[in-house]
C-alpha cells in the first residue's frame, strides 16, 4: 500500500498518542491508523490502558478480541497489541531494582502493599507510565500507537514525571521518570494527535486540549478532523441553495448544506491553531480497506 506525504500515516512518529473527547471516534482512528501503519510495512505496536471496569475493550473488539494481553502479542501481519497494566508496570519497576523476581512477587502479593499502591497518589499512573516505558524501550517496534481512553489520561501522563520529580528528585524512581521524559518530550520521535468532529463544541475542546499539551511540553502532531462529510455541491449549487434557505430550512439539501458550513468552520478554526488532517465520513472506517491512508492533510 503506497502513501503520499499528505497522508497522516506517512507523518506518524515512532510514538503516537491518540487523544480526544469521548464520542469523536478516537479508538476507531487509533485502530485504523495502526492497521494502515502495519500495511505500510512498519512493525507497529497498538497499546491501550487497562480498564478496571470489567467491560470488554472497544479497541480489542475491532480485532475480534475481548481484551489485549499485558505482553505484546501479534494480531495481524506487522501488527502487535498490548494492554498497559498498572500492576504489571509496578511489578516490573520493583523488579528492576530489587533484582530478584521472587522478592518482587512477595512484595506485590502482599494485600497491604496492593492497597497502598492503589490508593497512593500517582502510583497507579506510575505503573502505567513504567509499563509504557518498557514498550518504548523495545526497539523492535518502528511505530507505537497508544489509544488513550480520555483527555485526562494524556494530561496526567504528561504531568506525572514533573510532579513526582519534585517529590523524589533523586533515586531509582527519578531515573526512570527522566528516562520517560526523554521519550515523551522529544518532538523528533513523539506526537500527540487530537481527534475531533466538525462541530463547534468538540472543536473548542480539541483546541483547549492542544493548548494544555503545549503547556506540558508534549509535542502535538496536529488535529484529526473525523467524519468530515462529502460536499456534493458545486459553488453555483451552493449559491442557489443559499437563496432558497429561508424557505426550505427542513429540506434535506438544506441539512446537507448546513453540515458543509459546519465542516468549513471547523477546518478554519483548527487549521489556524495547528496542522490539520481530515478523515472522510464513512459507515465503518475500520472495515473499509485502506481507510487509514485516506486521512489526508488539510490544505486551505
Amino acid at each position: 500500500m503506497e502513501t503520499t506525504e499528505q497522508s497522516l500515516v506517512s507523518n506518524l512518529k515512532r510514538i503516537n498518542m491518540i487523544s480526544g473527547k469521548g464520542g469523536v471516534g478516537r479508538t476507531t482512528m487509533a485502530a485504523t491508523l495502526a492497521k494502515a501503519s502495519a500495511k505500510e510495512g512498519k512493525k507497529t505496536l497498538l497499546a491501550e490502558l487497562e480498564d478496571d471496569s470489567g467491560w470488554d475493550s472497544p479497541l480489542a473488539r475491532h480485532f475480534g478480541r475481548k481484551h489485549f494481553p499485558i505482553e505484546p502479542a501479534q494480531i495481524e501481519k506487522n501488527l502487535y497489541a498490548v494492554t498497559l497494566s498498572a500492576p504489571a508496570g509496578q511489578e516490573n519497576f520493583l523488579n528492576s531494582f530489587l533484582k530478584l523476581s521472587s522478592i518482587t512477587h512477595m512484595v506485590m502479593g502482599n494485600q497491604g502493599v496492593k492497597w497502598f499502591l492503589d490508593g497512593a497518589p500517582a502510583f497507579k499512573e506510575m505503573g502505567y507510565f513504567y509499563h509504557l516505558l518498557m514498550m518504548l524501550k523495545d526497539t523492535q517496534y518502528e511505530r507505537i500507537i497508544l489509544d488513550l481512553p480520555a483527555t485526562g489520561h494524556l494530561i496526567g501522563l504528561a504531568r506525572l514525571p514533573n510532579v513526582l520529580l519534585k517529590m523524589m528528585p533523586i533515586g531509582a524512581i527519578a531515573e526512570k521518570l527522566r528516562e520517560g521524559q526523554s521519550y515523551f518530550y522529544d518532538k523528533r520521535q513523539t506526537a500527540a494527535w487530537v481527534v475531533t468532529l466538525p462541530q463547534s463544541l468538540p472543536v473548542s475542546e480539541a483546541i483547549e486540549l492542544k493548548e494544555s499539551l503545549n503547556k506540558e511540553q508534549i509535542p502535538v502532531g496536529g488535529y484529526v478532523l473525523n467524519r468530515a462529510p462529502f460536499n456534493p455541491f458545486t459553488v453555483e449549487e451552493e449559491a442557489v441553495l443559499e437563496s432558497m434557505s429561508s424557505k426550505s430550512k427542513t429540506h434535506k439539501l438544506m441539512i446537507d448544506l448546513e453540515r458543509i458550513r459546519r465542516l468549513r468552520e471547523a477546518e478554519k478554526r483548527l487549521s489556524e491553531s495547528g496542522p490539520l488532517w481530515v478523515a472522510p465520513e464513512t459507515d465503518n472506517p475500520f472495515e473499509e480497506e485502506g481507510f487509514g491512508f485516506r486521512v489526508q492533510k488539510f490544505t486551505p
